[in-house]
């Protein structure tokens, strides 16, 4: 009988999650759903709206209207899960020649400017939503505050991103700053899915 000399896989348990770990990450998955959801709803809808126009000749009045809302939801909601997954574009050629201290210091400050401009961003947006009163969409009659609402939504949800990895910059900083070098250490092996390494 032969032995595998690799030790055992020790399973990640939820409760080796931080709370706030575990929230963001359940808010992660809930934005994925709701946006799958909204783009099937633009889909359907829009298909809808081209065959009742151009075969039926009777076009409905609500189609382009919901269409509309679901469009605005899923860019806010869209730029909110790309923050999460770090897809925004960014020029990061300069940054990349400078140390690694330096460029997470440049790095923390470049997430502390964006973070103050999406917290005014979603004040404003919060307070927009006030002046919005009962009006509401002529076809379906939603109120239009449940539309806006996805402005100063998504930005709240940036900026606690944002707030959130410049944490860790500052963390990773003040400990890399108690060492003797700046220099990243050596990289760990990849580990393939067959149990070896790369």
């Amino acid at each position: 009988m032969t032995h595998s000399s690799q030790p055992p896989k020790t399973p990640i348990r939820p409760e080796g999650i931080p709370p706030s770990g575990r929230l963001l990450k359940l808010l992660g998955s809930a934005e994925e759903a709701i946006c799958y959801t909204l783009l099937g709803t633009l889909v359907v809808t829009t298909s809808l709206q081209v065959f009742t126009r151009y075969v039926l000749n009777a076009p409905f009045t609500w189609t382009e209207e919901l269409a509309r809302m679901c469009f605005t939801w899923i860019n806010f909601l869209g730029a909110a899960l790309i923050v999460k997954r770090s897809s925004h574009i960014s020029i990061d050629f300069a940054v990349k020649l400078l140390p690694p201290s330096p460029r997470r210091w440049m790095q923390a400050l470049a997430h502390l400017i964006t973070l103050g401009i999406l917290c005014v961003l979603a004040v404003k947006g919060f307070q927009f939503l006030q002046t919005t009163g009962e009006s509401a969409s002529p076809a379906l009659g939603v109120p239009w505050v449940y539309v806006y609402a996805a402005f100063p939504i998504a930005m709240s949800l940036m900026a606690v991103r944002y707030g959130r990895e410049l944490i860790r910059l500052f963390r990773h900083t003040s400990s890399s700053g108690s060492g003797s070098s700046d220099e990243p250490g050596p990289a760990k092996p990849a580990v393939l899915p067959g149990g070896g390494e790369r």
